[in-house]
């Protein structure tokens, strides 16, 4: 399997009392189990299942490994490593029906999924988060391009500060990406640390109800420049 990669499964694609679910169920340890229990929701602790499911399937074909005696461990920063081949980076997303998992095994990555379901403020949103030259893309002609500007950015940034392991309290701001479409690598606050070499991705799926699902991933591996969409798998295998 070449990496970096990325997978996509649909939350309804698996049915929650299916074999394939109870499959799933059965590679969860009891912490897991009990973070599922926790969810009030059916859904989403049946999104919960389909996430799990899909990291420890993935990671543990990766590794060699069975999937269910993957363990995990976590960082200061909060985020999650496989404690014996932390080698292998992985970041999760979960947006509306989908999620998203990408893994690297070169770098830190991270990955973030939008799927709009209702409509938003776009300008407001930008003006109280982005970079200005961000906010001055969005304000410009042709308007109808704004939703596709706003979700690039916002999905790349959510993924550039996932794989950092801050989270996007370190600043959105802080990283301008308004050239990203016209083939411009990002510009980055003076007093950000480690911004070199920094790769992105982005991608927008159209779904077969009119609407779009948009992915981004972003890390310090140098071939997620070369990513195509042949490296994003659809399913849970």
């Amino acid at each position: 399997m070449t990496l970096p990669a990325a997978w996509l499964l649909r939350s309804d694609e698996i049915a929650p009392a299916s074999p394939e679910a109870r499959d799933l169920a059965a590679l969860l340890s009891a912490e897991e189990r009990q973070r599922q229990g926790s969810y009030k929701r059916a859904e989403a602790r049946h999104q919960f299942l389909l996430s799990r499911g899909l990291l420890r399937r993935v990671l543990g074909k990766i590794s060699g490994q069975a999937p269910e005696q993957l363990r995990f461990e976590r960082l200061p920063s909060g985020k999650p490593l496989l404690a014996d081949f932390p080698e292998l980076h992985f970041s999760l997303s979960h947006s509306g029906q989908w999620i998203g998992l990408a893994v690297s095994c070169e770098a830190p990555i991270g990955i973030d999924i939008e799927q709009p379901t209702k409509p938003r403020d776009f300008l407001r949103i930008a003006h109280h988060y982005f970079h200005p030259q961000e906010c001055a893309l969005l304000e410009s002609p042709p308007l109808e391009l704004m939703p596709m500007h706003f979700y690039r950015l916002w999905t790349m940034k959510e993924a550039f500060f996932k794989a950092r392991g801050t989270g996007i309290s370190e600043g959105l701001g802080r990283i301008n990406l308004a050239g990203f479409h016209l083939g411009r690598g990002p510009a980055f606050d003076a007093d950000l640390p480690d911004t070199a070499a920094w790769n992105f991705y982005y991608a927008m799926h159209r779904l077969p109800d009119t609407t779009q699902l948009h992915l981004a991933l972003a890390g310090t591996d140098p071939a997620l420049g070369e990513l195509t969409r042949e490296s994003i798998h659809r399913g849970i295998d």
